[in-house]
């Protein structure tokens, strides 16, 4: 409820940006538009920010119901809604990535905290890196403050996945949603209060309500593929990252289905693990699917080399809708355009989807040289001194092709 009424206070922002646009159309049939970054490690996280900047700028940001995103650009999606005005300028997230770091002994003070709960975990050591390293910035609100905002930013939806799903379990319990109202299983259907997420459930029944994990904690959960460096840039704070290292725990938290005794799941551990839902898909498709947010457009910026259309199996094993993609445009995955548009029918979402490493940005390189080049074009875009180009740069390429989300309306 919480998130259908937020929904609908944006649609009235979205509403009028899309009349100043030239669009018209009623409350009642306002498109449901979702830009969903990729990960991608620091190159995604600075990415996104210059995505967001250039559209402001192109007086597209307005349009946008939901911001989805998975693994690097949770970090700067999660920077961005520590201010709750930051749709109105992003001058201020665009400053901080340049800016001075935090000190290293209130990261570790963090840290320390951490290290006495009942869930402490290598998330929590990746989030404290990359909050205070990469973000400049300890962010310890909960998501759950978000809920009592009113509707000036585009709601957002973060994504994990469930670590032992991902490996042995059916995959309707693998992807993993967390939003400023719920937390839980998106094919499941299963969700709790987002600041319950962490307390302990026995079948169904809350036991104990424990605080909720900040956003420094949660952005270590959501971006754990990138975490595989901890060990060299924590040495001189071993004596706590060592017990984890051992077990290798990421994400640990509550399972709040606990000897849940229901026609979808029956769970018989205590605890699960959340990690990086771009080990499964690197995009947050998943939660933008079917009737539940009924999405008519989706904005897919995609700052990895990854697979191009990894979600099509899934979202054919799960019974969802997603437009069929050209036999030329399969053809032309290894080295793509610069934009593809995928049109939806019926309940299927329209995709404008637009790779990073494309012939355009990739210029001068041969079509067999394309991916073995791709890993001295990430040093490219990842180095500090290259940042600001790489987001305004890629980012005015992206959004010059903004009459595509117009085609649609």
């Amino acid at each position: 409820a919480g998130e259908q009424e937020y929904v609908h206070k944006r649609k009235r922002v979205v509403l009028e940006s899309l009349s100043s646009l030239g669009i018209n159309c009623t409350t009642d049939s306002v498109p449901h538009i979702a830009l969903l970054a990729s990960g991608g490690g620091q190159r995604a996280a600075v990415g996104l920010v210059g995505s967001l900047y250039q559209m402001e700028k192109e007086h597209l940001l307005d349009t946008l119901l939901y911001l989805g995103s998975v693994s690097g650009s949770t970090w700067s999606m999660s920077s961005i809604y520590s201010d709750p005005q930051w749709s109105d300028s992003l001058d201020t997230a665009v400053s901080r990535l340049s800016g001075p770091g935090v000190p290293l002994e209130e990261a570790l003070a963090w840290l320390g905290e951490r290290a006495k709960e009942e869930h402490f975990s290598l998330s929590d050591v990746w989030g404290v890196l990359t909050s205070a390293g990469i973000m400049k910035q300890m962010d310890l609100r909960r998501l759950s403050d978000e809920a009592s905002r009113n509707a000036t930013n585009p709601y957002p939806i973060y994504s994990a996945i469930e670590k032992h799903c991902y490996s042995h379990g059916p995959i309707q319990g693998k992807w993993f949603e967390v939003s400023p109202h719920e937390a839980g299983f998106t094919e499941l259907g299963l969700f709790i209060s987002t600041s319950l997420l962490g307390s302990t459930f026995q079948n169904g029944e809350l036991l104990e309500e424990k605080p909720e994990m900040d956003m420094v904690k949660l952005q270590g959960v959501f971006t754990e593929q990138y975490g595989l460096t901890v060990t060299k840039r924590l040495e001189t704070n071993s004596y706590l990252v060592l017990p984890m290292i051992m077990k290798w725990e990421w994400g640990t938290t509550g399972n709040f289905l606990y000897q849940y005794q229901g026609e979808k799941t029956s769970a018989i551990v205590a605890r699960f693990h959340l990690t990086d839902a771009g080990l499964l898909i690197n995009v947050g498709y998943p939660s933008f699917l079917g009737e539940k947010r009924d999405i008519d457009l989706i904005i897919a910026p995609e700052y990895s080399a990854g697979n191009m259309f990894e979600v099509q199996d899934y979202a054919a094993e799960v019974n969802k809708p997603f437009p069929e993609i050209d036999a030329k445009i399969l053809e032309e995955r290894d080295w793509p355009k610069g934009c593809y548009v995928l049109k939806g029918k019926e309940k299927e979402p329209t995709i404008v989807y637009m790779p990073l490493f494309n012939r355009h940005n990739c210029k001068g390189l041969l079509h067999t040289d394309f991916f073995l080049d791709v890993s001295a074009q990430i040093k490219t875009y990842e180095t500090n001194t290259t940042n600001r180009t790489c987001y305004s740069k890629y980012s005015s390429n992206f959004y010059s092709q903004k009459s595509q989300i117009k085609a649609k309306y």
